[in-house]
């Protein structure tokens, strides 16, 4: 991504911050109920779980009112009905409506439902909005926004009437297909840039851009990621890892079942040797699912499982970072071999430190062993023929 694009991104996200920022879901809500009976705004609150009412059934709310679910239901559908013929609605769900549809056009005009409701209003996570943003989008700009039910490619979501659903999934299908064709982890850098250099693009780029008609030549770069990025936070297949990489779901590089995997994904994010009581204080601050990890447990992992190299007490690191297994001396054999002539005392205990969180004594103690190690005349070290 250019510099250019890069500024443009962060103009785009401040204004969709701005907007937000001015929007409340629940303030909305409120100013609206105003206009019903108390009958009205109650069961509506409790069927959406708003205004700090938690969710109901319509058996559950038929029962309080002593009268029959299909009852409840036809309240529902008339005071929707009676919301939106109130002269004040057009003009408090204008901006509401320029609002999501701005955050739809800019993403491609689709968006995962929990990354269109924290877009909205970056309301902190607060349910109470969620549930009053999701009340607005399925209830009241049911005739201006399309729902997206969950299906075997799609979670659910939201988006634009004029997107083409079925360029969307042939999109989303090539871009699975990329990640199985690689079989591997990729950035979303690296994903962007094969999917552009797939015949499918080449042939719908002007289908794909038809959303943002009259857009300029140069941010269709830009456009283009901002759509990529929004296709894959709504696909079922793929996902990402705690490192922001793509792969597919069923990857336990992407959601880890196993402890083994999940050590292996918090030592990548962290990126340095970590003793085993920080990797499973990390892995259950990740909260990858329910599981609890135990410090027994995560260093039992570890010494099972030869991805991992003990390099200090209790200190492990990826072998994969150029770590090797092996005591000290191991190690300071490995490295004489290594160099092909002999070292000095300070350059082979560099050398060790690289691959060992030891005290330098230790490696003092080792370099004595005349089995293994010659010190010659000059004061280098060599191995022992």
């Amino acid at each position: 991504m250019s510099k250019q694009n890069s500024i443009l991104d962060k103009i785009i996200e401040s204004q969709e911050r701005q907007q937000a920022a001015q929007f409340n879901p629940n303030e909305l809500v409120a100013d609206l109920f105003k206009n019903l009976s108390n009958k009205e705004g109650d069961i509506l609150s409790r069927r959406f779980g708003l205004l700090g009412k938690e969710r109901e059934t319509l058996e559950q709310i038929g029962k309080y009112y002593e009268i029959t679910r299909e009852r409840i239901r036809q309240i529902e559908m008339s005071t929707i009905k009676k919301l939106k013929d109130l002269k004040v609605y057009k003009e408090q769900i204008e901006d509401v409506e320029q609002h999501i549809n701005h955050l739809l056009e800019n993403h491609g005009g689709i968006m995962e439902e929990n990354f269109l409701l924290d877009k909205i209003s970056y309301s902190d996570s607060d349910p109470s909005n969620y549930n009053s943003s999701r009340f607005i989008l399925n209830r009241l700009l049911d005739d201006k926004i399309e729902l997206i039910k969950s299906d075997p490619d799609f979670l659910p979501g939201w988006k634009s009437p004029v997107v083409s659903m079925d360029l969307i999934k042939k999109s989303v299908q090539e871009l699975v297909e990329i990640i199985e064709k690689e079989e591997k982890l990729l950035t979303i850098e690296e994903l962007i840039n094969k999917f552009r250099g797939r015949e499918f693009y080449e042939d719908n780029k002007e289908q794909i851009l038809a959303s943002r008609l009259g857009i300029n030549e140069e941010k269709v770069d830009e456009e283009v990621d901002k759509m990529i990025d929004s296709y894959l936070k709504i696909s079922k297949r793929a996902d990402q890892n705690i490192l922001g990489e793509w792969g597919l779901k069923n990857w336990n590089t992407v959601l880890p079942k196993r402890m083994g995997d999940k050590i292996y994904l918090v030592l990548r994010k962290t990126n340095k040797p970590l003793h085993f009581t920080e990797i499973t204080e990390l892995i259950n601050q990740t909260n990858f699912d329910k599981k609890t990890a135990y410090p027994a447990t995560i260093h039992n992992e570890l010494i099972l499982d030869d991805r991992y190299v003990l390099v200090g007490r209790g200190i492990y690191a990826l072998k994969e970072w150029g770590y090797q297994s092996g005591t000290v001396m191991d190690i300071i054999v490995d490295i004489l071999k290594k160099a092909e002539k002999p070292l000095t005392k300070d350059e082979i205990v560099k050398a060790v430190l690289d691959q060992r969180i030891v005290r330098k004594s230790t490696i003092y103690l080792a370099l004595t062993s005349k089995e293994k190690i010659k010190k010659l005349p000059d004061g280098r070290y060599t191995l022992n023929q």
